[in-house]
């Protein structure tokens, strides 16, 4: 079998002498979550061991008779919202019965944002089309064959694989001899004594669904031969589904969400858990170790080019998990799972009344408490103390305002022109917290805000971690505004951190790092 079982410390993998080890998970979730089952044994394997397509998996059993139940995300590369959620709901401190996650299926893919394997031979792209159709039948290729193997190892009675399509189905108007998208479904076999559940699902996922034309509905003809679900219900004699969010329109974190609630009903009616546990996204904190969970926002404001680079920077960094937040999801009882939330470029004023007062509320409370705060570009205009509509969490005056020039009119001195390349140089204490970057470095600029002193009620001075020693004018107004003015600034509110910055150095080569320096900055004890 092309597995092998390893020990896991939170989200770190330990290889201990090539054999299983079991390690202790205390699944009690902080700051408001809890659950009735103390303590469970996560066991964490590797598909694949040594090669390119390498990938994780989870056994959680509870100690406790009951169903087993195996939950897939990321078969095809292009669909990330089944291997978010599923790495999510990895963390649901289950009551009876066995769990078994394999988020990552295809995990060659997912880097690359593709839908098939990578390198695959003829006939093989298609990871979902590489499982069996009747019992004798044997999987296809390689991933295929070392998740076919576990599955049939640990015989699930239900399988969950997570997907999304294209376009709304019940939408979706395609050209003659064109496939309908099969987004925002729940695709179940009708022959298997599931209606109950499948309405149940459907009833609180819409439930979440505002346009009616992005409602999810009820696909009873089964899962495509081959596909992982068939496979399960045709060769394991389980019970499965696909269930296909949409990517259409609709940011991440609407469609972990989507996944998440689905399952949260699932596994409530089938046993496994008896509370609501959709909006668990992270390990307890009991089981951290030294792993960080970062929470970036991704919604109304948020520039999606800067949450794609910022994904990449925190997914990358060995001691981070990072979950996409949704306007909605900016309430202290999410927040708290987290070491600190980001917010990075776009339009800061945008984010702000995306979030409104009750996320804007949550997210100072979670910084005074004790939470990280790193703000780029937008996010700085964000957390700055100038604006009706700032978040007032460091002591930040922004140059803006309307000013007339000649022959022009009244223009916004907050715009500098499209994205350019200017010179930084860190502090001394800069070079202390980034210590791995040149201490004088071109970065990409954006109209970050240009900062100074505000002297706001209760706020304490920023510190000056780099400044500005180049400058882009559009306006004649805006000259000698912006040379020699800090360009990243660090300041501390209530039991909190605080950082700010101007540019983007995770759109810069090279500099794609500091921001899980940033990071690491705004949760470690700093005076």
């Amino acid at each position: 079998m092309n597995f092998r079982l390893v020990c896991m410390g939170c989200d770190h993998f330990r290889y201990v002498h090539q054999r299983m080890v079991v390690c202790v998970l205390i699944l009690v979730m902080a700051c408001g979550f809890s659950s009735s089952s103390s303590a469970v044994e996560p066991i964490v394997g590797q598909l694949g061991q040594g090669e390119a397509w390498e990938t994780p998996y989870y056994i959680i059993d509870s100690d406790v008779d009951g169903p087993i139940v195996a939950v897939t995300g990321g078969i095809h590369g292009n669909e990330p919202s089944g291997a978010r959620a599923a790495e999510q709901i990895r963390h649901w401190p289950i009551e009876r019965g066995k769990l078994i996650v394999v988020p990552r299926v295809n995990t060659a893919a997912l880097e690359l944002n593709q839908r098939r394997i990578p390198h695959a031979p003829k006939g093989q792209e298609d990871l979902n089309r590489n499982f069996p159709s009747a019992r004798e039948d044997q999987p296809r290729g390689a991933i295929a064959t070392a998740l076919w193997e576990l599955l049939a190892l640990q015989r699930p009675d239900w399988i969950f694989d997570l997907h999304e399509g294209y376009e709304f189905n019940i939408s979706h108007q395609p050209k003659p001899g064109k496939d309908k998208s099969v987004g925002s479904s729940i695709i179940f076999d009708q022959t298997q004594t599931v209606g109950p559940l499948v309405e149940q699902m459907l009833a609180a996922v819409n439930s979440t669904v505002t346009d009616q034309d992005r409602r999810f509905v009820l696909l009873g003809r089964g899962p495509k031969k081959t596909t992982l679900a068939s496979a399960a219900i045709h060769a394991l004699g389980a019970k499965g589904m696909t269930l296909e969010t949409t990517f259409q329109f609709q940011r991440l974190p609407v469609r972990t969400r989507q996944h998440r609630t689905m399952m949260n009903v699932a596994l409530n009616h089938i046993g496994m858990i008896t509370s609501d546990y959709v909006d668990v996204l992270t390990p307890s904190r009991e089981t951290r170790d030294r792993h960080l969970c970062v929470a970036l926002y991704d919604d109304e404001g948020g520039s999606s080019r800067g949450v794609t680079n910022l994904t990449h920077v925190f997914d990358t960094a060995d001691d981070m998990t990072v979950v996409h937040l949704g306007a909605a999801e900016m309430r202290l009882e999410v927040l708290t799972q987290f070491d600190a939330v980001v917010f990075g470029g776009g339009s800061g004023s945008k984010e702000a009344a995306a979030i409104g007062d009750v996320g804007a509320e949550a997210v100072q409370r979670f910084v005074q408490e004790g939470g990280g705060y790193v703000g780029v570009c937008a996010g700085a205009f964000l957390c700055s103390s100038h604006y009706p509509w700032s978040l007032n969490l460091i002591d930040t005056h922004v140059f803006t305002g309307s000013q007339h020039v000649e022959g022009l009119g009244p223009k916004q001195m907050w715009y500098r022109g499209p994205a350019s390349s200017q010179t930084i140089e860190l502090t001394n204490e800069g070079q202390v917290f980034f210590p791995d970057i040149p201490q004088t470095v071109s970065v990409r600029y954006q109209n970050g805000p240009i900062v100074s002193p505000r002297l706001f009620p209760g706020l304490k001075p920023y510190r000056v971690l780099a400044w500005f020693r180049s400058e882009i004018v559009r306006y004649p107004p805006q000259k000698d505004t912006m040379r020699d003015t800090p360009a990243i600034v660090y300041g501390r509110y209530g039991k909190g951190r605080v950082m700010s910055i101007s540019p983007h150095p995770e759109g810069t080569e090279g500099l794609e790092s500091m921001l899980a320096e940033a990071v690491r900055s705004v949760v470690r004890t700093n005076p």
